[in-house]
């Protein structure tokens, strides 16, 4: 009978383990202190930004206000990504063109990577403070609706 409780206990301390372990790989420390990308807009909050064109990037939105550096990674999907999909498609030539597609999957991350790389910044695959303050992104008009074809 306490064979059976120990090999019970055992298995449960071994399973909260390989549990915590497995969380542990999966969440990223610039996930826990950083919003996640979830909207993208126009702004510009860049200095010597051309008048009338205002940069577009991914942004975390709260009803109430932005963040510019907020954080996305393999698996995040929605308008953010797509910004960013589209910034290194715009501003990175030497990188092949991302399907504009609203998932953040490996090519993406791959596309991160070599931006990151480029800028000799931590090379992780995950867009964050570091990646958008070191990146190119496109400058948008307002005036007709479409990218310039200008990055800063």
């Amino acid at each position: 009978m306490n064979r059976n409780r120990f090999k019970v206990g055992a298995i449960s301390a071994v399973i909260g383990v390989i549990s915590t372990l497995l969380v542990g790989l999966t969440a990223s420390p610039a996930s826990a202190a950083t919003p996640e990308c979830n909207s993208a807009t126009i702004t510009t909050a860049a200095p010597n930004t051309p008048s009338g064109r205002y940069l577009y990037l991914p942004r975390y939105y709260n009803g109430g206000g932005s963040n510019y550096y907020c954080w996305m990674a393999y698996g995040t999907t929605g308008e953010g990504v797509t910004a960013l999909q589209q910034a290194i498609n715009l501003c990175y030539n030497n990188i092949p063109n991302l399907e504009v597609d609203w998932i953040y999957g490996s090519a993406t991350r791959a596309a991160v990577r070599a931006v990151q790389a480029e800028h000799r910044i931590k090379v992780d695959g995950e867009y964050g403070p570091d990646t958008y303050s070191a990146m190119r992104l496109p400058l948008y008009r307002t005036v007709d609706n479409g990218f310039s074809g200008a990055c800063m």
